[in-house]
């Protein structure tokens, strides 16, 4: 294996600069880096929003002091080498504050995905992005499948 073999496809640095040029440029795209490689998903739609609405009200009344953070980009998998952005993340009220758009998921107590009709959702959502959040230490990953209509629970 060759010194380039063993460089992932793409760096954390180059991954941050391209989100901060195509935040000025593209709309409703959404990026993330997942074992080295560039992952893009389109805007959530009105039915996804609704799902993350409903367990945002279920989270609230059982435990007051954590907040489901909608869409709050997370540094994930081994030595923080990744980016994803869940579409909800369980955390202490305020665990966030002054981290910028790449938060320490540390105080994570548990990661939402709620599935998109996007063509690359069955391999991202239920096969990468588990491991992933695995990897970072995250104690768990909460999948909504909107195909199967099924909810599984990654611990």
């Amino acid at each position: 294996m060759s010194a380039i073999d063993d460089r992932p496809h793409l760096l954390p640095e180059e991954f941050d600069e391209a989100t901060r040029i195509l935040a000025r440029t593209t709309e409703g795209v959404r990026l993330e880096l997942i074992d080295g490689r560039l992952r893009s998903r389109v805007g959530p739609d009105g039915d996804h929003g609704r799902i993350i609405q409903w367990l945002t009200r279920i989270c609230m009344q059982s435990r007051p002091e954590l907040w489901l953070y909608p869409d709050q980009g997370l540094k994930v998998q081994a030595y923080r080498k990744g980016r994803a952005r869940p579409d909800g993340s369980l955390a202490p009220s305020g665990a966030f504050v002054g981290q910028g758009e790449w938060a320490d998921p540390d105080s994570v107590l548990m990661v939402v995905e709620v599935t998109s009709y996007d063509t690359d959702t069955d391999q991202r959502d239920r096969v990468e992005k588990p491991r992933a959040y695995a990897e970072t230490g995250i104690p768990v990953y909460l999948l909504i499948d909107r195909d199967t209509c099924e909810v599984t629970v990654y611990l």
